[in-house]
């Protein structure tokens, strides 16, 4: 759904500059003088003025300022008189376009049919990239399985993690009732990680990874998420788009407002 919700955004957005570029080119047009602009073979400007039927030619006098300044507001008044059309069919096409488009959600349409439908995983029914939240849930998932010792710490919802602060984004994952996977396995090329979390948007049906880095006041291991960051990059990972960061040092500690405030930000 990611997708579509993307088009219909930018659709929207591009319906709302269209409409005002041309309120602004309409108005800009009513200033500027009568006639049009020709230019003869002699060289010469000349100012066509309809009359009466009649065409009239004036002559605009050379190396004047005044002369530059009509021509000017002349060429802009034409190339306003051909943008207009475009503009305005572009706008009937966009305003026909978004009335009657409906965003295709499985989920939804799962809901609108008879309750023995509802057991259907419409999963291949979908667009790439999209998933279902309920069955991919469900879903094993190659994970790390190293060090199961240092699994210490415990989600309001009793999973384990590695640390207090995985621990307590995913209590907050939990009471918001998201879809996620605890450090899935992830091959980029020749390296293998395992992020944090893979978290299901909730509205665009799309995977979103979220690292969290624990040690950033100290070096080495700062130089390794920046390497690790550019290795995601390389491979379509986007910082805010479909990879969210976040991070803390003995001095500034992840805390549950910090927490909220990227779900609001990056799953709104």
């Amino acid at each position: 759904m990611f997708s579509q919700i993307s088009l219909l955004q930018a659709l929207e957005a591009q319906q709302s500059r269209t409409r005002i570029l041309i309120q602004q080119l309409e108005a800009s047009r009513a200033r500027l003088p009568k006639g049009h602009l020709c230019c003869k073979g002699d060289g010469r400007y000349y100012r066509v003025i309809h009359c009466n039927g009649r065409r009239d030619y004036i002559a605009l006098p050379q190396h004047m300022a005044s002369s530059k300044t009509l021509a000017s507001q002349l060429k802009k008044k034409r190339h306003i008189d051909k943008a207009l059309p475009i503009l305005k069919n572009s706008l009937r096409c966009f305003d026909t376009f978004l009335k009657s488009f409906h965003i295709y959600d499985g989920s939804v349409l799962s809901k609108e049919l008879p309750s023995h439908y509802r057991d259907f995983d419409y999963s291949d029914l979908l667009f790439p990239g999209d998933v279902n939240p309920a069955v991919w849930g469900e879903q094993a998932y190659a994970h790390n399985t190293a060090h199961p010792e240092d699994l210490i710490y415990s989600s309001e919802g009793g999973l384990k993690t590695r640390s207090k602060a995985e621990a307590d984004i995913a209590t907050v994952l939990e009471r918001r009732g998201f879809v996620f996977h605890y450090e899935p396995k992830l091959k980029l090329g020749k390296h293998i990680y395992y992020p944090d979390f893979l978290i299901v948007h909730p509205f665009h049906r799309r995977l979103i990874y979220w690292e969290h880095f624990g040690s950033m006041d100290n070096p080495p291991y700062a130089k390794a998420t920046m390497e690790k960051l550019r290795v995601y990059a390389q491979n379509g990972y986007t910082l805010g788009d479909n990879l969210i960061m976040t991070w803390e040092t003995l001095d500034s500690p992840l805390t549950f407002p910090h927490i909220n405030d990227r779900i609001r930000t990056y799953f709104s």
